[in-house]
């Protein structure tokens, strides 16, 4: 990956997911995909870090807590996404005590979620 280029960082492993994503950023960004949370630490530190999509299917409930401090420690200003399994009013009021602008679950509606990436990537400047 080019560093000047704008990422988004997907941990997800699911390819509806990954293929939506690929469909609706510009070539001007930079997919970097994660199927392991700890795998994606490193890459988080880095500035061209604009996006992250975390789909929580690709991690562990008790590890929800833990990605959510490294996004905001390590990628600050970050917009974040948040896609829930299986919807419950914890898991959204525990996601959004973190700084998550986007939160759904599935099955998610695409044309909104893609409306929010759109959205994502004309303010991730």
């Amino acid at each position: 990956m080019v560093e000047s280029r704008r990422a988004i960082v997907v941990l997800s492993r699911d390819q509806s997911i990954m293929q939506m994503i690929a469909e609706c950023m510009s070539d001007s960004w930079a997919i970097e995909k994660f199927a392991d949370p700890h795998d994606a630490r490193a890459f988080l530190r880095k500035p061209c870090v604009r996006i992250v999509v975390i789909d929580d299917e690709a991690i562990e409930e008790s590890t929800c807590g833990w990605l959510l401090d490294q996004v905001r420690e390590r990628a600050p200003d970050a917009l974040v996404a948040y896609i829930a399994a299986i919807h419950s009013p914890e898991t959204e009021r525990r996601v959004r005590t973190y700084p998550v602008q986007y939160y759904t679950s599935k099955p998610m509606d695409r044309e909104r979620t893609l409306r929010v990436l759109h959205s994502f990537e004309r303010a991730a400047h």
